[in-house]
């Protein structure tokens, strides 16, 4: 499915369409319940924590925008495309402490995909820390990630930031 829409104006036919047609594969894809479809929310602000009615999701992503950069819908059910590890054509050397790949291959990609998405979910409810009211594992990290994005910050201090936050963190834990 293309997926260039992200990236025109809001106000353009195309995006329009576009949003139309994520609203549909989100529909296809999720799960009802007694209060209808409600489904997460890759509104630029919402960055998938929030679960909306098609309604409240529509409006978020015509009206303020979708996440440039969330192109693989895996919060909408579609699964990751991870490369195979069979037949590749392209050598690839890992260090002797690298073993993902095999443990992939062990695994199988399938079920790996379903490892990650299952590990995603649970870090998805799980508090940051007991008594937090607005973060989950998973919404920390993905908010952290993408401030490293889009203020172009370098592994290393990206890297001393999480340092010090886990410094303060385990300070009154000592």
């Amino acid at each position: 499915m293309d997926r260039s829409w992200i990236n025109t104006p809001r106000m353009s036919d195309a995006y329009e369409r576009g949003v139309g047609e994520f609203i549909q594969f989100a529909k296809h894809n999720a799960i009802s319940s007694n209060n209808g479809v409600k489904i997460r929310c890759p509104y630029v602000n919402c960055l998938n924590r929030r679960i909306l009615s098609i309604s409240g999701i529509r409006e978020h992503l015509l009206c303020d925008g979708i996440l440039k950069n969330y192109t693989t819908w895996t919060w909408h059910g579609e699964m990751l495309d991870l490369p195979s590890v069979h037949g590749a054509s392209k050598e690839v050397h890992f260090s002797m402490d690298d073993r993902l790949e095999d443990m992939i291959h062990d695994v199988g990609v399938q079920s790996f995909a379903n490892a990650v998405f299952k590990n995603m979910s649970n870090d998805a409810e799980t508090l940051l820390y007991p008594g937090s009211t607005n973060f989950t594992r998973l919404s920390t990290v993905l908010r952290l990630m993408s401030l490293k994005a889009i203020n172009g910050w370098i592994d290393k201090i990206f890297t001393e930031l999480l340092e010090l936050v886990k410094d303060m963190f385990s300070e009154g834990n000592t």
